[in-house]
């Protein structure tokens, strides 16, 4: 899971550790938190820091993605020594020669396996026998995509679209960033027009925007002439005078 906060001056990321990671944080001036496992950056860098998570995770968490399970052929696919990463996820792991391999959330074997141990004391490997492939589910699509360019031997074998937990999560970030919006946003001008102008404007019809203003729903105010005065807002600067019905 990806997630990218505000903390004062700071937006900080928190995201698995992936080999990647460390130089491209810090080639943003990132800064690694030992106790949290969270890399946090001087919010100017907000952009460069979403763009980094969703080229190396698929996404920066921002939005709801679609899902995929895939089918990764080890034949075909190449695999570090001791670890493999894949679409931003540590999918296989064999802490030492003689161990097993511990394989990720997620993650199971549908064909072959692996050897009992693999590699050296000082550089164990995973060791796939031949003709293995793993199955990886919920990977962000544009992550799979990224990979499918660059290798071979991944299959697509099911898809999803986002969970409603995500999208919930998503509408909520929206409607706090949109307040944030509306409290950065000058206030808007009010400007005085005559009924029918604010009927226009409102796409109404003049007797109700005549209603409106004796009941009090629109700010109004009668002229000399007993003629009613609405004032409605609009952005930016509004114009010159009072029109008048």
């Amino acid at each position: 899971m990806v997630t990218i906060t505000t903390e004062g001056s700071r937006i900080v990321l928190d995201a698995p550790y992936h080999p990647d990671m460390p130089k491209r944080a810090r080639a943003l001036g990132g800064r690694f938190d030992s106790v949290s496992k969270t890399w946090s950056f001087d919010s100017r860098d907000e952009e460069r820091v979403r763009a980094m998570a969703r080229d190396i995770y698929g996404t920066d968490g921002s939005t709801a993605v679609e899902l995929v399970t895939v089918r990764v052929n080890l034949d075909i696919y190449p695999h570090e020594r001791q670890t493999m990463f894949f679409a931003g996820r540590k999918i296989a792991h064999r802490p030492g020669r003689d161990y097993s391999v511990r394989l990720g959330d997620g993650v199971v074997v549908v064909e072959g396996g692996f050897t009992g141990s693999g590699g050296s004391m000082k550089n164990p490997a995973l060791s796939p026998k031949d003709g293995t492939v793993l199955e990886i589910r919920d990977l962000p699509r544009t992550a799979v995509e990224a990979e499918q360019a660059r290798y071979g031997g991944i299959e697509i074998v099911e898809e999803s679209g986002p969970s409603v937990e995500e999208l919930l999560a998503e509408r909520e970030r929206l409607l706090a960033r949109l307040a944030e919006i509306d409290r950065l946003l000058p206030e808007p001008e009010g400007v005085e027009t005559s009924t029918r102008e604010a009927a226009q404007a409102l796409g109404v019809s003049v007797r109700t925007v005549q209603r409106w203003a004796q009941a009090g729903k629109v700010q109004a105010r009668k002229d000399d002439r007993g003629r009613w005065i609405v004032t409605i807002t609009v952005p930016d600067s509004g114009r010159d005078g009072d029109a008048q019905e």
